[in-house]
């Protein structure tokens, strides 16, 4: 891995190198909801990775204050992000469930205690904000005195800044679209065109390649 790349750029090399994001701006991937869009990103893939893993849990370690005092995954993928970066910096761990169990004491949260806590929440992809934000909502009712969010990887969607901020809730991510586009235009994986093209889409992604 490069030394001569920002850490945006090196997890952006990361996830396109093992696969984990694949575009193709000619041929289309097709969301559930019937969005067009050039990139198709699924993080979990990295995790049988152990090299670009490191670069990943690296880049979050660097990321986060040493002075927070939870760090919490978003079930299920940002789970065991979480658990890597809690055991390198030796930080208490909880997870959030989408949903209290249905036994037992119904808990939604799992682990360390939150309530007064500085929190860090740890998420894969950030598209909208809405999965992260089933979290934000359950550990802000639990009484956290500090929390923010950051994630592997963001679209760059408006919407999920307007969403973050319904909440006041901090977001932020590794790497972003725009920096794995220009990186892969820089190293000619795609024409100054081709990632024109790509980079139109997280502008208007529900317009974008509709004729």
């Amino acid at each position: 891995m490069s030394k001569n790349l920002s850490l945006e750029e090196r997890v952006a090399k990361a996830l396109f190198d093992v696969k984990a994001v694949k575009i193709n701006v000619n041929e289309p991937f097709i969301f559930a909801s019937g969005i067009k869009s050039p990139i198709y990103c699924d993080n979990r893939f990295v995790l049988g990775f152990s090299d670009e893993r490191d670069v990943i849990v690296d880049g979050f370690v660097q990321a986060i204050d040493s002075d927070a005092d939870v760090i919490v995954g978003v079930a299920t993928a940002g789970i065991p992000w979480a658990s890597f970066i809690a055991d390198r910096m030796k930080k208490p761990l909880a997870y959030v469930r989408n949903k209290p169990k249905d036994h037992g004491a119904g808990k939604q949260i799992e682990g360390a205690e939150v309530k007064g806590k500085k929190v860090v929440v740890i998420e894969d992809l950030i598209t909208t904000g809405k999965s992260s934000l089933i979290a934000v909502d359950v550990l802000q009712k639990e009484g956290v005195a500090d929390m923010e969010v950051k994630s592997i990887f963001t679209y760059g969607f408006d919407a999920a800044k307007e969403n973050y901020d319904k909440f006041n809730c901090k977001f932020s991510s590794l790497s972003n679209f725009n920096v794995l586009i220009n990186l892969l235009k820089n190293t000619d994986y795609l024409t100054k065109e081709e990632a024109e093209i790509a980079l139109e889409w997280s502008k208007s992604p529900n317009t974008w390649g509709v004729k």
